[in-house]
């Protein structure tokens, strides 16, 4: 009788936790485990009043264990605390290097319109906000976006200037 409870309270609390990590693997789980208790116990005591007793025990008991997730559910949803309320408007994971804007670097690749740039001696990314840039032309950082920066070209009499790439 021990064991045939033991899978019954397994199978319950896999019922319990399915509606908190869906994908239906607890609930499956739980359903065996709670039909494999019925089967040990009518094995155990073949009296037909007896698990009709211990049916009708398990199925108010699996009912209360929906019941309170269902409870427990509505209740953090009245709260608040199930998903976020709060706007996500302008998130980013990563940010530009912002004391590079204004700097002038050097191509490393063609950008069409998305490369790489050497710019104060670190290989960076770099989108061009004016098209196509070929490779080893001197370029300038305008801004930048999320992780890549943005530049433009500027003229190889400038790039003679200053060689902040080297």
């Amino acid at each position: 009788m021990f064991f045939s409870f033991v899978l019954a309270f397994f199978g319950v609390l896999l019922v319990f936790l399915e509606f908190f990590l869906p994908g239906m693997i607890m609930a499956i789980g739980g359903g065996i485990l709670l039909l494999a208790s019925l089967f040990v116990f009518h094995m155990q005591h073949p009296s037909s009043v007896l698990f009709l007793m211990y049916f009708c025990l398990l199925a108010a008991v699996v009912w209360g264990t929906i019941y309170l997730a269902l409870w427990m559910i509505r209740d953090s949803a009245k709260k608040g605390t199930l998903c976020l309320n709060a706007d996500q408007k302008g998130f980013k994971a990563t940010f530009f290097d912002q004391d590079l804007v204004g700097k002038k670097g050097k191509a490393v690749t063609d950008l069409r319109p998305s490369g790489h740039i050497i710019v104060d001696g670190s290989l960076r990314q770099a989108v061009s906000k004016t098209g196509y840039i070929e490779k080893e032309s001197a370029v300038i950082v305008d801004g930048g976006n999320g992780g890549h920066l943005v530049v433009k070209t500027c003229g190889n009499e400038a790039m003679k200037e200053n060689h902040s790439w080297e």
